[in-house]
């Protein structure tokens, strides 16, 4: 059997394992928009752990961070400081307080807090659109990432467009079918899987280069990979953005929203730089570092991204089979949740609050299955223009970049108490603002992201100086609710139907 058949097979089996578990899912889900958005609250520690480790094994960290170890070497180590630290920092900062307020309200999406707190519905549709369109490169890495990958295995027999085009075909399918239980389970699938990819491809790279004198082999082969080359700013940007402006993402604060308590958000902070963080941190970096010895891994100058498909199609093309199809499959995984938070968005946050009030139940769905495929088709078309494959870190860090513009108003709602309605949304529109600008014509030496926080924090502040406050029994409501849970651990009433804040 040839490497590209046993591909496909590979392929092949993972797509009837996503299927069985969609299917299965499927069946657990009620009529509710809670139900196929947020899984009625009842996830447990180790599947949201598990679903939160495959949203970080996605073609960002199995293919991205480690080209970008060889492109750019120890550098990037400031994507392992965030690796290590941000997992627990920002669950434990931020987790707990969206998941009371979620639970009181009924929120089931970020936009939802956003109005009730402010009281204002154009900061919800600002705040919304800008977080669909953050998620936008990040799903996008994923198609162009996994189809790469499948076309370098293949030598070309499975074309990227096809790759594109059964992963986009796949996760339109899945995400339509199974909602928010199925995108649990498949993620916490491929978290297993992928963590035991990481761990094998570190041991097999290791052996072959000697453990820690690889290092030593790569710094004869280009010394200057092996010096922190500066550039803070950027390295500043990398750390914030893929920090705090990832936590604030819609599909990571709906996970907030999944958990069954936040007793259970605790431990996923507990448990994971034990089982995640140092993954993300060091497999990349080494098999990165390591790939900078000449004839290590052939091809990587050409196709940097592709390291660790093209390591494994030199010496063990079975594994190699294996792991590419499941970095496909990842990829569709992560994309999963990411398409429906988006389409959630867009159904709750912009057709029933400003145009069907009295959309609910199976309307609702349907709403939500035209986005998906709506959504599914631009990404899908961007992947195959010229412009969509470019390198799979810079081209997330423009998402990135978008969602650390929330972060001023998420930080109003759960810590900041002097941000107002309006200093929010003219922070957040000049952020955005200032980000494309860089982003076009390369002016700041901060970067596109980090110019537009620069921007936002400066136009919060200065229109909160000046303009009414948020409402001051609304600012007491959410204080209130957040210190006496952590202070006497009182027991949180749900919203009744009558309080659901749409």
């Amino acid at each position: 059997m040839t490497v590209t058949q046993l591909t496909i097979v590979v392929l092949a089996v993972f797509m009837a394992a996503f299927i069985g578990i969609s299917w299965w899912t499927s069946r657990q889900n009620s009529a509710t928009a809670g139900s196929y958005v947020v899984g009625d609250r009842s996830l447990g520690t180790f599947p949201l752990l598990l679903s939160m480790s495959a949203t970080y094994f996605s073609t960002w960290t199995l293919l991205g961070s480690f080209g970008s170890y060889y492109r750019d070497g120890l550098w990037f180590t400031a994507f392992g400081t965030w690796a290590v630290i941000q997992v627990s920092v920002y669950v434990w900062l931020f987790g707990g307080r969206i998941w009371l307020a979620g639970k009181r309200f009924g929120f089931i999406t970020p936009g939802q807090m956003m109005e009730h707190y402010y009281r204002s519905p154009v900061l919800r549709l600002a705040y919304t659109l800008v977080g669909i369109c953050a998620l936008v490169p990040v799903m996008l890495i994923q198609l162009t990432g996994g189809a790469t990958a499948l076309e370098s295995l293949t030598d070309g027999a499975i074309p990227y467009t096809v790759g594109v085009t059964i992963a986009s075909v796949s996760v339109a399918t899945v995400v339509l079918w199974a909602g928010f239980r199925g995108t649990v389970w498949m993620d916490a699938f491929m978290g297993v899987f992928f963590g035991a990819v990481m761990l094998f491809s570190l041991a097999f790279v290791a052996g072959r280069t000697g453990y820690l004198d690889m290092f030593r082999s790569a710094a004869e082969a280009d010394p200057s990979r092996l010096v922190v080359s500066g550039r803070p700013f950027e390295m500043l940007e990398l750390w914030l953005g893929l920090s705090i402006g990832a936590w604030v993402l819609p599909h990571m604060w709906q996970k907030f929203y999944s958990a069954r308590d936040p007793k259970v958000l605790g431990k996923v902070a507990a448990i994971s730089p034990f089982w995640t963080s140092w993954l993300m941190a060091l497999v990349p970096m080494f098999i990165g570092i390591a790939a900078i010895v000449p004839g290590l891994v052939p091809g990587a100058d050409e196709n940097s991204d592709s390291i660790l498909p093209l390591l494994f199609a030199e010496y063990l093309p079975i594994v190699g089979a294996l792991v590419v199809a499941g970095i496909l499959a990842a990829a569709m995984s992560t994309i999963n949740s990411q398409l429906l938070s988006s389409a959630s968005l867009v159904a709750e946050d912009v057709w029933r609050r400003f145009f069907d009030r009295e959309l609910t139940g199976r309307r609702l769905r349907n709403v939500n299955r035209v986005v998906v495929a709506g959504l599914t088709l631009l990404v899908y078309l961007i992947a195959l223009s010229p412009q969509g494959a470019g390198y799979l870190v810079p081209v997330s860090a423009l998402g990135f970049g978008l969602g650390l513009q929330l972060v001023p108003t998420a930080l109003g709602v759960l810590y900041l108490r002097g941000i107002t309605p309006h200093g929010a949304l003219a922070g957040l529109v000049a952020g955005v603002v200032a980000l494309a600008l860089v982003a076009i014509t390369g002016l700041s030496p901060l970067g596109p992201g980090l110019s537009g926080l620069a921007v936002n924090i400066v136009v919060t502040a200065v229109v909160s100086r000046f303009t009414a406050p948020v409402d001051p029994e609304q600012v007491a409501t959410y204080r209130h609710l957040f210190s006496r849970y952590y202070r006497e651990e009182a027991p949180i009433v749900g919203a009744s139907e009558q309080e659901v804040v749409r």
